[in-house]
């Protein structure tokens, strides 16, 4: 994680345990039929957040396996083209190479008269 990031969780962090000590008011909870008599605001702010931490844990490690998994299907794909790629360059016929002629090999210049 960058430290940009870091620091960032950690204000957010701050933020919000400074809410929750200054809300200690006392309230009822409903939520899809589930009933909570007298929870103090602070104890909701810390669940709801602690909840959404454990949502984007979640998600950042399905997301970090779902990259697992296409780096080793990439890395298998690459694997077998280079072994394709290795069979049939030794099923290929060698061609000679063609070497351009050493420079002290080539025909001496002769002068030419002019009459």
């Amino acid at each position: 994680m960058s430290q940009v990031t870091v620091f960032l969780a950690l204000v957010f962090s701050i933020v919000i345990a400074i809410f929750a000590v200054q809300n200690t008011t006392a309230v009822d909870v409903q939520f899809l039929g589930f009933t909570a008599p007298r929870v103090a605001v602070s104890v909701l702010v810390l669940v709801s957040a602690a909840l959404g931490a454990l949502a984007i844990l979640l998600l950042g490690i399905a997301r970090a396996v779902g990259l697992r998994w296409r780096h080793r299907a990439v890395a298998q794909q690459l694997r077998q083209a280079q072994a394709r790629v290795a069979e049939l360059e030794s099923t290929q016929p060698q061609l000679p190479s063609a070497e351009p002629a050493p420079a002290d090999t080539a025909p001496p210049i002769t002068p030419t008269r002019a009459d």
